[in-house]
């Protein structure tokens, strides 16, 4: 395949079905002279893209988006300095583009807390940021990093609707500069991958079956039990977040009260 000066492949369209995805590994990674960002959740699947971009690319930039400001939570960085340690690469540390929206919105927000979020509004300090404009901001920082794609853990098998967008899209964005280098992988895939390479996954998956993603109940209920100081940097930052507590404790005992 050629490609020219800007990145881009000479002499036909872009390629966005493949094979497999060890055929789209090798193609990006020739796209991108090696390089490539990833979107690090902690999650098996994002966990699993490393070890398989590790085969194909020179070099990894993976950045980890945290649900909860002013920084990733202890369990959060507990694991992120053991991915650090397994694959001997830093994770950029970043706060996650839903944060600005949640505050805008006034998500669990007290009266006196909103009125800071309007005056940080005010003044430029918070406005609604997307995902492309964390990208951006590491290939700002980081020239080399210009062409890279960024990667994410994204799996056919996820949902229908990710088997249809992936059937009838691609595996790959080149307008975005996205891609997904598992697309393709079943559960016992990801197992494998896991296991042979004697990776462990995040306590959150014992905590809530799944990585930390939200402010809902079915987060800030467990949290709230098994790491109360990560608890107290949830209620610092949506002040209202014990009073949704309550709403559904009162919620769950009243129907079960009228069960009887």
């Amino acid at each position: 395949m050629k490609i020219n000066k800007n990145g881009e492949q000479k002499g036909a369209a872009l390629q966005r079905h493949f094979n497999n995805s060890d055929e789209l590994c090798e193609y990006i990674a020739d796209l991108c002279g090696g390089v490539g960002l990833l979107a690090f959740s902690r999650g098996k699947d994002s966990v699993v893209a490393w070890l398989k971009m590790k085969r194909y690319f020179k070099r990894i930039v993976p950045y980890f988006l945290y649900p909860i400001p002013p920084k990733p939570m202890t369990f959060e960085e507990e694991s992120l300095k053991y991915y650090e340690d397994y694959f001997g690469t830093h994770i950029i540390r970043m706060s996650h583009p839903s944060i600005d929206g949640f505050w805008i919105d006034g998500t669990y927000a007290s009266p006196v807390s909103y009125g800071v979020v309007i005056e940080a509004m005010k003044s430029g300090l918070i406005f609604n940021s997307t995902y492309a404009d964390a990208n951006y901001m590491i290939k700002n920082i980081m020239p080399d990093m210009e062409k890279a794609y960024q990667a994410s853990g994204v799996r056919s098998a996820d949902s229908i609707n990710r088997y249809s967008s992936i059937k009838k899209n691609g595996s790959v964005n080149h307008k975005e500069k996205t891609w997904f280098p598992v697309y393709d992988y079943k559960i016992d895939d990801m197992l494998r991958e896991l296991r042979e390479a004697k990776i462990k996954l995040p306590k959150d998956y014992l905590w809530f079956g799944r990585t930390y993603d939200g402010i809902d109940y079915r987060f800030t209920s467990v949290l709230k039990e098994v790491s109360p100081i990560d608890y107290e940097q949830v209620i610092k930052a949506f002040p209202l977040v014990e009073a949704d507590i309550k709403r559904m404790e009162f919620r769950k005992e009243y129907y079960e009260n009228k069960k009887t």
